[in-house]
């Protein structure tokens, strides 16, 4: 299972499988934060307005009653690693992570998932400090990737014009596995970074 925690990724890769979190073959989730954050922010409903029309898609994750207890003792703990200014041991600079970062990684280890995050600083606190429970993470083309391969869905030129608009919009650097492994699937080639 994937955390899908990074908004721009999920609002792309909703236009591609509109059913990613109501059908658990696509193995994805996302928490409550990223959820109201996508639903509430003024940013969202303008520069995408048919958000609106996939707002009732995005179901996040629920907790069992011992879940929750284990979140919340991760999120306690990631907190205090935060707030005391741990070093980030790759880059020789303090973790800054955000309040929905911190419930990413709580999440994250609870429920043993990757992510999908263009963010290195959150992949690195989970690797650095996490690393028994680090389960890595998935970029939005390698995700796409595992959906072509797995069938659920089909290549066609509608979604193309999506994987195309990544570029414009500046999405993160796509792994060349991955960009690779896509053209080999859909005869198609990635465009953006």
């Amino acid at each position: 299972m994937v955390i899908l925690c990074d908004t721009s990724s999920i609002l792309m890769l909703l236009r591609i499988a509109p059913e990613i979190f109501t059908d658990h073959r696509y193995e994805c989730k996302t928490i409550r934060e990223v959820h109201d954050e996508i639903v509430q922010t003024t940013k969202f409903k303008t520069k995408y307005p048919w958000t609106r029309e996939v707002r009732d898609r995005i179901q996040i994750t629920v907790l069992t009653e011992t879940q929750k207890r284990m979140e919340q003792q991760y999120h306690k703990t990631i907190k205090s690693l935060n707030y005391a200014g741990t070093m980030n041991e790759k880059t020789g600079k303090i973790f800054d992570l955000s309040r929905v970062d911190m419930k990413v990684v709580s999440h994250c280890i609870t429920l043993g998932c990757s992510i999908t995050s263009g963010d290195n600083d959150l992949k690195d606190f989970i690797q650095q400090e996490f690393k028994e429970n680090d389960n890595g993470s998935l970029s939005p083309l390698e995700i796409i990737v595992l959906w072509i391969e797995k069938k659920l869905i089909k290549w066609d030129q509608e979604k193309q014009k999506v994987i195309d608009s990544w570029k414009e919009l500046r999405e993160h650097q796509q792994p060349g596995k991955a960009k690779k492994r896509f053209s080999e699937l859909t005869g198609n080639k990635y465009t953006g970074s």
